[in-house]
């Protein structure tokens, strides 16, 4: 979303007068969000989606949200830019989110740009580009390649809706499509292993997720990621985070149960208008980014097992 909408204007400046709701408490499995560095490329703008590289640790993939160029930043954790992927074959109607996904050799991965907004929930048909992940620049100073995606073209089994977070299982394959709702609650659609083209695919919603909250503006999902694990899902809003994570009995395979589960809260940084999130290639931490100039990197890190609170 390129701005705030009106809508979302009226949320925030009412939301403070509604009744509290039950809430999660914030997970202690975190330590308190620290600021990396503030983006150098003056290019990224309106960043709308994050996701940590597998091929180059430590680096991000990032990019623009709506009407911006069809380009996927690498930046490095010092917040400069380290390579500027030109989809060549694409075009930014609404990017709102990105992830990984398992690549056709075994240990490379595909990432994967969610053109998948729609404010007025008129768009009959939606896009995901897919790139293998690319050799690593050479040098420090800024690189830039063309890549040809392949386009996975899409459509809700329903009805169209907004959405601005998309996940992709690391074992699976499987995508997941979070809708962006203002009543508490969002609708999951499933976008099945392996993604078909260049027929339309039409994906089933699978859940409702309802998350309790006195203000609307902590609910409305902007983004997720799913934890390298498997195990574990992070989603963000405009005040706060959210995780799930699969019961200990469950195995990675029964990922879908984590629907069902109860998240707890997470305490994101401060920024304005948050809308991408990412774990770390390791799993170790959590990376948020604004779309607001100035764009800072923020982690928040895992805390060591003896530090956690039951």
């Amino acid at each position: 979303m390129r701005r705030l909408t009106a809508q979302l204007a009226v949320i925030l400046l009412t939301g403070a007068t509604l009744a509290p709701a039950q809430t999660s408490r914030p997970a202690p499995d975190y330590d308190l969000p620290r600021e990396l560095a503030t983006l150098v490329d003056r290019e990224i703008n309106e960043a709308s989606g994050i996701v940590a590289s597998r091929r180059m640790p430590g680096c991000f993939y990032v990019h623009n949200d709506s009407q911006n160029a069809p380009v996927v930043y690498l930046l490095d954790r010092q917040g400069n830019t380290r390579l500027r992927i030109h989809l060549a074959n694409a075009t930014n109607v609404d990017w709102e989110d990105m992830a990984l996904a398992p690549g056709e050799q075994a240990g490379s991965w595909d990432v994967c740009v969610a053109d998948i907004g729609d404010n007025a929930a008129r768009r009959t048909q939606l896009t995901i580009y897919r790139f293998p992940e690319p050799a690593p620049p050479a040098g420090t100073r800024p690189a830039s390649v063309r890549v040809t995606a392949r386009a996975f073209p899409l459509r809700y089994a329903d009805r169209p809706v907004d959405a601005e977070a998309f996940v992709v299982h690391p074992r699976s394959g499987d995508g997941y499509v979070l809708t962006k709702r203002y009543d508490g609650q969002f609708a999951v659609y499933k976008l099945a292993a392996p993604w078909s083209a260049p027929d339309v695919t039409a994906m089933p919603r699978i859940a409702t997720v309802h998350l309790a909250h006195g203000l609307p503006a902590a609910t409305v999902i902007t983004a997720a990621d799913i934890h390298p694990d498997g195990r574990r899902l992070a989603a963000r809003s405009y005040l706060c985070g959210w995780e799930w994570c699969l019961p200990p009995a469950a195995a990675a395979a029964q990922f879908e149960q984590i629907f069902q589960c109860k998240p707890r809260q997470l305490i994101l940084a401060n920024e304005p208008q948050g809308e991408a999130l990412c774990y770390t290639a390791d799993g170790q931490a959590i990376v948020t980014v604004s779309e607001k100039l100035p764009a800072k990197l923020f982690e928040a890190r895992s805390l060591p097992a003896g530090d956690r609170q039951p």
